[in-house]
């Protein structure tokens, strides 16, 4: 069961970063221009919080140590860190290096804008007390003495960190008050001032020092815990024929609307959207219909589940370089040659943790998850 479900989440773990990759790409190249955008992205970065959330709880409950909350929360991590440092690592020199390349930035002025950089290098940027330290900034003009984003995605990644080490502490210290109280307290006041129609901006969190992006990453993982709860209930239970055909048309339905939505990039609240792919990622997870069994079968839906995470790290680079190197390439071209040399890269990437850093750092492949 294990392998089939990160297969059948891998699949749409791929779709899912393409994107996310388009929409980065339509916002800090295409966004100004007047052309009419496609594949927008949607809202679809909290699929991967979710997942997070629920691996986080899954190996909890299946690592019943009598270790002390601290300890199992840093030993697991730690775990997680090495999972996806090395691949966080290589997105942000690679994007370090094109950037600075593109914008001619001066040898001298190098290792000083490595300096003002080095929390994202070490995988804490954009969240938490980092922010309190110092004021970052996405620009397309290094200079020196100012800390700079280089890879503005992988802030995801880093928030992800930060929020298991909170998550895993506190839900090994008392699962019960974790679920009854810690919980439902966080989600409410991150989500107080969010109506249905409006967008994340702000929550009561902020006032503690709780940056908004942070807060949203571990409200988001908080709900990926509880899906596990509803997943581990319905995954004991013996569904009729008549069920398994209603979940197997909700995963079609459902699928099919989550890629409407990225493509006509529906313009509801993220709530609403978190909501639909919440739903999916249950239907998925449950793993009791038809549909699941056409990705199961494929080893190259689990390919693409072990490449999605490379083609996150990578693919903001090829976003900026495309638009330095074909400033006159038209909007279609830079979709289907950033899909093109992002996927490429990735492949290069993945294969070089696997020869090089896997022999080095770790003892076997690492499942992403």
């Amino acid at each position: 069961m294990k392998n089939k479900i990160t297969t059948t989440i891998g699949f749409w773990s791929f779709i899912f970063v393409i994107a996310i990759g388009f929409g980065y790409l339509n916002n800090y190249v295409w966004a100004s221009t007047g052309q009419k955008l496609i594949f927008t992205g949607g809202s679809v970065i909290s699929y991967f919080l979710f997942l997070a959330g629920f691996y986080l709880m899954k190996n909890f409950k299946e690592n019943q140590s009598k270790e002390m909350a601290f300890k199992k929360s840093w030993k697991y991590t730690l775990n997680r860190f090495s999972k996806l440092y090395p691949t966080l690592f290589g997105g942000v020199l690679c994007a370090f290096i094109v950037r600075n390349f593109i914008n001619k930035t001066s040898l001298l002025n190098i290792f000083s804008v490595f300096i003002n950089s080095i929390w994202e290098f070490l995988g804490l940027s954009q969240i938490g007390i980092v922010n309190a330290l110092e004021v970052k900034t996405l620009t397309f003009n290094p200079v020196a003495g100012v800390s700079y984003i280089w890879n503005a995605p992988l802030w995801v990644v880093s928030a992800i960190i930060i929020s298991t080490l909170i998550l895993y502490y506190v839900v090994s210290k008392s699962e019960d008050f974790f679920a009854g109280i810690f919980a439902p307290v966080f989600l409410i006041l991150t989500y107080t001032s969010i109506g249905f129609a409006g967008k994340l901006d702000s929550n009561l969190l902020n006032s503690f020092g709780i940056l908004n992006g942070l807060a949203r990453v571990i409200a988001t993982m908080i709900i990926g815990m509880y899906l596990y709860y509803i997943v581990e209930y319905f995954k004991k239970k013996k569904f009729s024929e008549n069920i398994k055909l209603l979940l197997s048309f909700l995963h079609v339905i459902l699928g099919v609307f989550i890629l409407w939505n990225i493509y006509n990039g529906i313009n509801w609240s993220e709530v609403t959207n978190s909501l639909f792919i919440l739903l999916f990622l249950a239907i998925l997870l449950i793993d009791k219909d038809y549909i699941s069994v056409l990705y199961n079968k494929s080893p190259l839906c689990l390919f693409l589940g072990k490449l999605s995470y490379y083609y996150y790290a990578y693919f903001i680079v090829f976003v900026f370089m495309l638009a330095y190197i074909f400033p006159e390439m038209s909007y279609g071209a830079s979709l289907i040659f950033n899909l093109l040399f992002s996927i490429c890269w990735a492949y290069i990437m993945f294969a070089l943790d696997d020869s090089v850093i896997t022999p080095i750092f770790r003892k076997k492949r690492l499942n992403k998850n």
